[in-house]
């Protein structure tokens, strides 16, 4: 009998950011491990993260193990009242698309909690095994993304009981991609929690030698998202500013704060930092290559000191140095795993990061054992292992 796998994920290739690499990375280990009795049933939507990022893809896509669906929703920019508009058009369509269909196992992937819910409703309804891979703690972090307290801690306790809640504990199975989690989820039992992070892409394997810089400026890089939650327009500005010309920043990508920052940067008429939309991945590259120093930075909440940013992932397999803006387990990850050629201060404390910049003995150093344990195809492929557990023996 044919088994069939709900796999749903909003974000997937050729979508920029950590939900679509690790998804597009997980779905090729299934497929490495189910046979021709079994069908993996992807849904997504088509690009949408980025307005400046856009690819041409087919909506749908068949090879037979693989069906692959893509659904167009409204671009977002990373609002987050229209990233919910995008999201409901998105649970629309995948309801109607699983309305008269058999399955036997449901996962899905999600940071923003919606997409566990739709798992959540869809496996409930069908009484089917449920898997989770939570990659953040939403109803907590609602509380300080939300700049007013009156509508924010409402939402967040909202989202908690009536979504987080019921949608994990339903879930046969759950597995975090950080251990930061684990204490907000004591009403889980603790076998049923697994934790696969994110991890390296091969792309990032094969990071040519860097040269011991030579150049005047050093350029410090940055690639991801710009929202609330990197609160690059509290420590950018700042640190340009003090810096001066001897130092340049690039800042890639794209996202709600992005008018935040430019803001800031032309009040104080800073010219030592480029603004560039994001590019793909091969691209990026040549910018690492450029760059001396390698930036990443966590806003000053609370939520942010549990998750584990996947930024680390790329960078600690470079061999230059990281400079991390972190708290709480992205700290204790960094020291206990990238182990050299790092500097991790307070977020938003530039002027710890302004000492480290202009005293720095510079050096470029790689972190073999690094690489080896966080490889992304390995982790896949443990993961998948750990998904199709749970997929019955026998199909209906």
């Amino acid at each position: 009998m044919i088994k069939r796998i709900l796999f749903l994920s909003y974000y997937y290739t050729p979508d920029l950011g950590p939900g679509a690499f690790r998804n597009t990375a997980l779905v090729e280990s299934i497929l490495k491990e189910i046979h021709e009795d079994t069908i993996l049933d992807v849904m997504t939507t088509m690009p949408n993260r980025y307005q400046s990022f856009s690819d041409e893809v087919p909506a749908h896509f068949d090879s037979g193990s693989l069906k692959l669906h893509r659904f167009a929703v409204p671009q977002h920019t990373n609002g987050f009242w229209k990233q919910i508009k995008s999201f409901l058009s998105y649970r629309k369509q995948v309801l109607q698309a699983t309305k008269a269909t058999h399955y036997d196992l449901v996962f899905a992937s999600s940071s923003k909690l919606f997409t566990a819910h739709l798992a959540f409703q869809i496996a409930k309804k069908k009484r089917l095994p449920l898997y989770i891979d939570l990659r953040d703690l939403f109803a907590e972090n609602i509380r300080e993304l939300i700049k007013w307290p009156f509508i924010a801690y409402p939402l967040s306790w909202i989202l908690k009981i009536f979504f987080e809640k019921p949608c994990l504990k339903y879930a046969t199975h759950i597995n975090v991609n950080s251990e930061g989690f684990l204490k907000s989820l004591d009403y889980i039992k603790h076998e049923r929690i697994s934790f696969f992070p994110n991890g390296i892409d091969d792309l990032f394997l094969n990071f040519p030698t860097s040269q011991m810089a030579q150049s005047n400026i050093r350029i410090v890089c940055y690639a991801g998202n710009i929202g609330e939650g990197q609160g690059l327009d509290k420590i950018i500005p700042p640190l340009a500013q003090k810096l001066g010309s001897g130092f340049l920043f690039y800042i890639i990508g794209a996202g709600n704060t992005k008018q935040k920052l430019i803001d800031a940067l032309n009040n104080l008429n800073i010219q030592n930092v480029k603004l560039i939309s994001p590019v793909k991945r091969a691209e990026l590259m040549q910018y690492y290559q450029q760059a001396h120093y390698l930036f990443l930075h966590l806003n000053d909440f609370e939520a942010f000191r549990k998750v584990l940013p996947s930024k680390l992932f790329e960078y600690g397999a470079m061999d230059k140095p990281i400079l991390a803006g972190v708290a709480g387990y992205a700290k204790e990850f960094i020291e206990k795993h990238i182990q050299s050629n790092y500097f991790v201060f307070e977020p938003c404390d530039w002027k710890s990061a302004y000492h480290y910049l202009v005293n720095d003995h510079y050096q470029v150093m790689t972190r073999p054992t690094f690489i080896s344990k966080f490889r992304r195809e390995t982790i896949s492929d443990q993961m998948a292992k750990s998904i199709l557990f749970y997929l019955p023996k026998n199909g209906i």
